[in-house]
């Protein structure tokens, strides 16, 4: 793992207000979709935190298969990254209490308690990127 590389992943995903999370549904085709990047706004490692609702399809393909990967693209900057690995639902009531915001409310749910919110922590294993022409890979 280079730590340089590492704060330059941190900057991208800093840098982007929504991320592309491709998931497996169960006919092993991967699906992609925006997800809102808030609560890793300022982040300074790479334990990313993400909401949703309890029913959506990307719950039915996490609780299937929870490897993922995440997209970040700053279309300002043309910075990209891939980040592989995991993502784990997180029940603690005071770690979802830290992470809930009340704009959240726009969205349906009634507070950090709301059984229909749940809060995911994605746990990265590795990373792709390119600087120019040069890909940057790595374990995490």
């Amino acid at each position: 793992m280079n730590n340089d590389e590492i704060q330059s992943i941190i900057d991208i995903v800093k840098s982007c207000d929504d991320t592309i999370l491709c998931t497996n549904r169960r006919d092993e085709y991967p699906e992609a979709r925006t997800v809102m990047n808030a609560l890793n706004a300022d982040v300074n490692n790479l334990e990313l935190h993400f909401i949703t609702d309890r029913d959506s399809p990307k719950m039915k393909h996490l609780h299937h298969n929870p490897k993922c990967c995440l997209y970040y693209f700053n279309p300002n900057t043309r910075y990209a990254v891939r980040l592989f690995g995991e993502m784990n639902v997180i029940d603690d009531m005071a770690e979802k209490q830290k992470y809930w915001r009340d704009n959240y409310q726009q969205f349906g749910y009634n507070g950090p308690n709301d059984p229909n919110l749940v809060l995911l922590q994605f746990a990265p294993v590795s990373y792709k990127f390119y600087v120019g022409n040069e890909m940057k890979t790595g374990l995490i």
